[in-house]
């Protein structure tokens, strides 16, 4: 991801690698409400695929093109949805032995040195598991948003 990237770009992308389009996102009647979440916004699409006559999509690629039209709302209303994330901002959950994760922006644009300064952290905190994620429709509390790679000490990274 590069640093000029919007939220809703890299969902595009991702609905893309899981065999969706641009069309599953915008080719729908369906319109996204301020009260919508991703999860309401999947169920909306499906409904409304039924409602013309269209077999359902997949729900992955369902929930990605949710992912899409709830990114472009918050980003047109950055007032109403304040935690939307920004270009390049992703965020790092820390598991400890204890059960304990923890949340900490990562001060990197790009994925591959964001995974760095993530492992760094990870390590210094003598922790055996991370996770980067790219925070979606304002989440930021551990274990919301997209989930882009995860790291075990034993493993690396893997996605």
């Amino acid at each position: 991801m590069n640093s000029i990237q919007s939220s809703s770009e890299h969902f595009g992308q991702h609905l893309k690698r899981i065999g969706g389009s641009e069309a599953d996102a915008s080719g729908s009647n369906y319109v996204v409400t301020p009260e919508d979440t991703v999860e309401s916004a999947a169920s909306g699409l499906r409904i409304e695929q039924q409602l013309q006559g269209h077999a359902p999509s997949k729900q992955s690629t369902l929930h990605a093109a949710a992912q899409v039209l709830i990114s472009r709302r918050d980003e047109q209303d950055r007032d109403s949805y304040p935690g939307t994330s920004q270009s390049g901002e992703y965020q790092l959950d820390i598991h400890r032995e204890a059960g304990r994760t923890t949340r900490e922006p990562i001060p990197e644009t790009d994925l591959e040195a964001a995974q760095i300064w993530a492992q760094e952290r990870i390590e210094a905190e003598d922790a055996n598991f991370g996770a980067i994620y790219f925070p979606a429709g304002g989440g930021t509390d551990p274990g919301t948003g997209a989930l882009e790679c995860s790291y075990d000490r034993a493993v690396g990274w893997y996605r």
